[in-house]
Formats: structure tokens, sequence, C-alpha cells
């Protein structure tokens, strides 16, 4: 049997090149280990990052759910209106003052509000009068006596809400003073 002169000198070029492709394969796997290793350390930071903001939001709803049925725990029917896209939040005993009927809360606006409003006091144009003067003067505190149509007598103060010093809308209370009038 002869010998392939071509075989033999394939094989021989490639049994020579061996250790570099041995040399090339082990430092791509380097890299790529080291490449893992970054993203593991990336994925850790991320996931104790995500478990702290987790906690975070976590003791926030743990604040608001406290600071909303200490709202509803208060004897006067509060409305917070803000400035900036006029969100509106209100108590419980707010929804029982002004007899607000459950199926009107979901689709509650302060245009709604305000007609709901103007339908029970005694004096509509003086009503709305005082909503404009505050409108006007949102910076001012103002109080005033609200005579309703079925008898009752509210109390009314308006007081701007700041939050570190920036005017962010108004808190109204309303307080029910039919029985010292």
């Amino acid at each position: 049997m002869e010998a392939n002169p071509t075989l033999d000198s394939g094989a021989h070029a490639e049994a020579a090149d061996l250790p570099g492709l041995v040399n090339r394969l082990a430092q791509e796997l380097a890299q790529m280990q080291r490449m893992l290793a970054a993203a593991q350390q990336k994925l850790g930071a991320t996931g104790r990052t995500l478990e702290s903001r987790t906690q975070e939001l976590t003791e926030a709803r743990a604040a608001l759910t406290l600071l909303l049925a200490t709202l509803d725990a208060s004897q006067d029917g509060i409305l917070a209106m803000g400035y900036f896209g006029r969100a509106m939040h209100y108590n419980a005993r707010f929804v029982e003052l002004w007899r607000i009927p459950d199926d009107k809360l979901a689709s509650l606006n302060d245009a709604a509000l305000l007609a709901m409003q103007l339908t029970q006091v005694k004096d509509p144009a003086l009503f709305l009068e005082g909503v404009q003067a505050y409108q006007a003067n949102p910076d001012e505190e103002r109080f005033d006596v609200i005579e309703l149509t079925d008898g009752r007598i509210l109390e009314r103060r308006v007081i701007p809400q700041r939050v570190r010093g920036r005017r962010m809308g108004s808190v109204t209370c309303f307080r029910d003073v039919t029985e010292r009038e």
C-alpha cells in the first residue's frame, strides 16, 4: 500500500495547527465565561434592585391604605383636588354628606360633582360664586356656610394643598353643623 502524499500533508498540517485551534477555543471559552460572570453579576444586582423596589412599593401601599383609612375616620367630608391632571380624592364622609349614589362614584369628576352639588344647595348662585372665588385665588384659604335644600347646614373650608412649598391642589372640608345652628 502506498501512502497518499496529499492526504499525509493535509493531516500533518491539521495536526500542526491543532494546538493553535485548541488555544483559540480556550480563549473564546474564557471570554464567554467572563461574559457569563458579568451577566450573572448584573442579573444579581438587578434582582436586588427589584426586591428593594418591591419592598418600597409594599410600604407605600401600606402607608396609602393607612392614610385612606384615617381620612375615612374623620367626621368631616374631605375632598382633595389636584391642579395638575385634576385628580380627585374624597373620603366616605364626603360621599355621605353630599348623598352621592354609589353608581355615580366611578364616573365622578369635578364637573359632575359640581352639577350634583348645585342641585342640593339652597342658593346655587352663591355656592358657585364661592367655587369661582377660590378658583380665582387658589392660594387663599376660604370659609363659608352652605345651606342645603333638605335643611342641613354645612361649613366649607378650602385650604391650598402644598408639597415641599409648591401648591399642588386644594383640600376642602365639609362639616355638618345643622344641630349647632
